[in-house]
């Protein structure tokens, strides 16, 4: 089949970025589709490796209107059997081309995520009207939903808050990597990754640490991303005076390598459409800790398990859990091994598989 996918930009190291790059790449070299990615304004190279099949176009699209007349030549010129969005401007519009292709739209995000941003803004004016406002921008979307062929989401709770409507399904993320190494569990580090931005939770994090490294001064807490609240993060850390325990760093490409040569997974997001890097952890062997938000943890993590699911912001019962693995050896290694033995359901045969079978399904 001839596929495309259409997203901003491959720049940036976020999630997003490394699914579709995963995605596109075993498609094109396990499956042998013909696979194309309709970029709406390049921003640099590619942050993740794409494979030499993948043909990328750049649109180079400074408005919404020049991204949906080029975008339309494109389809126009390739005559696609699949058009896949992952949610970007194209999204209002996708679905009008009349190229022939059924169209798709990937929602990496859940339900309500705008009310869950809104609601996580700390002393913001005027609240109630922009919680309005989210509320009817999703209501605009759940609208657009209508019009497209598939609505493929992330998870089943996250399916079960937009109604398990006929043209929607869920379809987990892949597995990034497999790993054959994994983690001895001896470094002490706690180790997270993502955007540093309040979704993620690093704030509270490092406000969760801060009430028990006094008693880990060996122990550090160590922080892979990118994004606008780094200042705020360095802010926060110089309050409560853990320079040298808590540690910024910019987002690694071989992240595989420093999960490795960590003993702790954290997971602090406040909502989430899944938890990608939750699954590269527990691959490497490491327990993991998460809030227990919305979508997302809740179908990688079992409780108590492979690791502990925490009640949404509770800073206690997450230093708690910090501090359980941080003191017992044997219980990451017991928790990591689970893990391990568990995250095979997201290795990305599985996942292709699915995604593979829809297609077939749509073109049938």
């Amino acid at each position: 089949m001839k596929i495309v996918y259409c997203i901003h930009s491959l720049h940036h190291s976020g999630g997003m970025e490394r699914v579709l790059t995963t995605k596109v790449n075993y498609l094109a070299d396990h499956y042998g589709h013909e696979v194309h990615i309709a970029l709406r304004k390049s921003e640099g190279n590619p942050f993740f490796t794409l494979s030499s099949s993948v043909i990328c176009h750049d649109l180079q699209a400074n408005s919404n209107s020049e991204h949906q007349k080029k975008l339309t030549s494109l389809l126009m010129l390739l005559r696609p059997h699949i058009t896949i969005s992952m949610y970007g401007s194209e999204f209002k519009f996708l679905y009008k081309i009349k190229d022939g292709s059924k169209k798709i739209v990937e929602f990496h995000f859940t339900k309500y995520y705008l009310s869950h941003l809104v609601n996580g803004i700390e002393h913001l004016p005027f609240r109630f009207l922009h919680q309005l406002k989210a509320w009817l921008l999703q209501k605009k979307e759940e609208k657009y939903t209508t019009y497209y062929d598939k609505v493929v989401l992330l998870t089943q709770a996250d399916s079960e808050l937009w109604g398990n409507k006929p043209n929607m399904c869920y379809i987990h993320n892949p597995l990034s990597f497999r790993s054959e190494e994994v983690s001895p569990l001896l470094n002490t580090r706690i180790i997270a990754v993502g955007r540093y931005i309040a979704q993620k939770g690093f704030g509270l994090l490092i406000d969760a640490f801060s009430t028990i490294a006094i008693d880990f001064p060996e122990w550090e807490l160590v922080i892979y991303g990118e994004g606008q609240d780094k200042k705020l993060l360095e802010h926060r850390i110089k309050h409560y005076h853990l320079e040298k325990q808590v540690l910024l760093y910019p987002a690694e490409k071989n992240i595989q390598k420093k999960i490795i040569e960590s003993s702790i997974f954290a997971f602090p997001s406040i909502y989430e459409g899944f938890g990608l890097v939750l699954t590269e952890a527990m691959e490497c062997g490491l327990p993991c800790i998460a809030f227990d938000c919305e979508c997302g943890p809740k179908e990688i993590i079992i409780p108590n398990i492979s690791g502990f699911l925490v009640e949404n912001k509770n800073l206690e019962e997450l230093a708690s859990r910090m501090k359980l693995l941080m003191s017992d050896l044997q219980l990451r290694k017991k928790m990591g091994s689970m893990g391990k033995e568990q995250v095979s359901q997201f290795y990305i045969e599985q996942i292709m598989r699915r995604w593979n079978q829809l297609f077939v399904e749509l073109n049938s």
